[in-house]
């Protein structure tokens, strides 16, 4: 039992590492980048940042179909959300509070060379496929979502 604990306790205290392969979690130095689209508003880049944990990656993608209920009523395939898109995470603090902001593009739209894995994906317009979030860790809300502009 100590060492499932202890396993548990591991597992909580690494950085984030995507189960299914389709997220990345960034260093504040991609922040300014990957808030810096040109087909959607998004978030100010705030004061420090952080980096997120596994279980707080996992809280925001259970949370996230909760708020696509408009677009998942239209677009079915919202439904499976994260699931079916690429994730690019930065940590932010703004204000004092913990945010993680996470870059949503369709799975294919990322290339296949891994560069995605690198550096922050900006779509110009691509339809509201392509989506920002920022999600509060301690209130477990949604404190902005944008689409892009349509094809």
């Amino acid at each position: 039992m100590k060492r499932l604990i202890l396993l548990l306790a591991v597992f909580a205290a690494t950085p984030a590492l995507a189960a299914d392969g389709d997220y990345v979690v960034f260093d504040r130095s991609k922040v300014a980048t990957l808030l810096h689209q040109c087909s959607r508003d998004t978030p100010p880049v705030g004061e420090a940042g952080w980096t997120p944990l596994a279980g707080d990656i996992m809280a925001m993608e259970a949370a996230l179909p909760t708020v696509l209920t408009e677009q998942i009523r239209h677009r079915p395939a919202f439904a499976s959300a994260p699931h079916g898109w690429i994730r690019q995470y930065v940590g932010i603090v703004r204000g004092g509070k913990r945010l993680i902001y996470g870059n949503f593009v369709p799975k294919g739209a990322g290339g296949d060379d891994g560069r995605w894995r690198r550096e922050p994906i900006i779509v110009c317009d691509g339809g509201e496929a392509f989506f920002g979030a920022e999600y509060d860790v301690a209130a477990k809300t949604f404190t902005h979502v944008a689409f892009n502009g349509h094809v």
